[in-house]
């Protein structure tokens, strides 16, 4: 159903506007023209030209009809006649397979309009002027000659990204939303699920449970003090199964899903004792080692989980969530670092990161997702930090903002509701 939606909406998306005959393909001072071909009603473009005219593009074919498209920012691997393509562990499904004929690979025109602005980087898409350019290109059509993609020379493709810093004291962008904002807060653990407890070296008296209720409770006081709605996926010390927090903010409707953990190092020595800091993740596949940690740790609650509340596994099941939440990556890293950046103003511990990991809590939630450690409850400073009431609202403060200054942002790249 989720792929069957995603379908349509790209397709209704993809048809609204005329379908040109050629497309333009400018990348900085370089332009190639790219035709547009028609195949059962349906407009697609040939591989092998498209990456030609973004200067750099090899296609490699291999002999099972498995096509890596390579460019300088990215790998799109693709199968003849399967509706998907894959960039590293990303899933993207697309309005139709890509299919050889003559020979050649075509692609659906939506690989131009939506895949490569969204998975590339670097590009965007102008439907009035038909025009596929790099941040770098002037959006205007050319007075002189396009030239034909055939005869553009491989190279290397240049562009430029800058990420602005914050300013120590933080300027809102937010006021009211103008349209219905549900932010589904999610409090780690809880019931006989009592989390990481602390701090080392010393009787354990910090229980993250207690910790992520208190700070959702009063992110959630904050949040609906300045016009958001929220859902919290429990105000009590209950256990709620990790599939179904996801499936709490799915079936709300909501906007954001933020679930609120504390760390621990996974060890007791001196060394461990002294990490501390806060961190941010979002749903993608563990890279180092420290991410799988904190991935196993926060996923060991499903052991917690009997009977009706434990997770089947459906393999049909996995793929249409890897779909659905795929959908949502680049919107979760964003939202991940914009609350990661709120925090060090009132954090005193490290900035250690925007992070990603499999984490059980986030893969049924579809809609931008991030869980949040806020901090080591093994520290013992930090654990006395986090215990605070002043502290929590401090926290929860920052967090509301950063998700409300997400929520604006969104809102004015995409002009509408979610």
């Amino acid at each position: 159903m989720i792929a069957l939606l995603f379908f349509l909406q790209t397709a209704a998306a993809t048809v609204a506007a005329p379908i040109p005959t050629f497309i333009v393909v400018r990348d900085g001072g370089a332009i190639a023209s790219v035709p547009v071909t028609i195949d059962g009603g349906l407009p697609s473009v040939r591989a092998d030209a498209l990456m030609r005219a973004m200067r750099g593009g090899i296609l490699i074919t291999s002999t099972n009809l498995h096509y890596t498209l390579s460019l300088p920012r990215a790998r799109l691997d693709l199968i003849d006649g399967i509706p998907f393509a894959k960039r590293d562990t990303l899933t993207i499904p697309l309005t139709r397979a890509p299919q050889v004929r003559g020979g050649q690979l075509y692609l659906p025109f939506q690989f131009v309009t939506d895949v490569i602005p969204r998975y590339v980087g670097g590009y965007v898409y102008d439907a009035a002027l038909s025009e596929l350019r790099t941040g770098t290109a002037v959006a205007s059509r050319p007075a002189g000659p396009i030239q034909s993609a055939s005869s553009t020379p491989l190279g290397t493709a240049t562009s430029a990204s800058t990420v602005a810093s914050r300013a120590v004291t933080r300027q809102p962008v937010y006021t009211r939303p103008p349209v219905r904002q549900l932010v589904v807060i999610d409090a780690g653990h809880g019931g006989p699920d009592r989390g990481m407890t602390g701090p080392i070296g010393s009787p354990a008296w910090f229980v993250e449970k207690d910790v992520t209720l208190s700070v959702a409770t009063k992110l959630a006081t904050v949040l609906r003090a300045r016009g958001a709605d929220v859902l919290m996926t429990r105000t009590t010390d209950t256990l709620i199964a990790l599939a179904d927090r996801g499936k709490i903010a799915n079936s709300n409707r909501g906007d954001v899903f933020i679930s609120i953990h504390v760390n621990a190092p996974g060890y007791n020595s001196a060394a461990a004792a002294r990490e501390h800091g806060f961190e941010t993740y979002f749903l993608a596949e563990a890279k180092t080692e420290d991410e799988r940690r904190v991935q196993d740790m926060e996923n060991e609650s499903v052991k917690f989980e009997t009977g009706a509340n434990a997770q089947k596994g459906d393999p049909l099941n996995f793929i249409i969530t890897d779909m659905a939440q795929n959908e949502h990556l680049r919107e979760s890293s964003d939202l991940a670092l914009t609350i990661q950046n709120g925090l060090i103003d009132v954090h005193p511990g490290p900035n250690r990161g925007v992070q990603q990991a499999n984490f059980a809590v986030l893969r049924g939630s579809y809609m931008p997702a991030v869980l949040v450690e806020i901090g080591f409850g093994s520290n013992q400073s930090e654990a006395t930090y986090l215990s605070d009431q002043d502290n929590q609202r401090a926290l929860a403060r920052n967090i509301a903002q950063s998700v409300l200054d997400y929520l604006a942002h969104y809102q004015s790249r995409v002009g509408g509701t979610r």
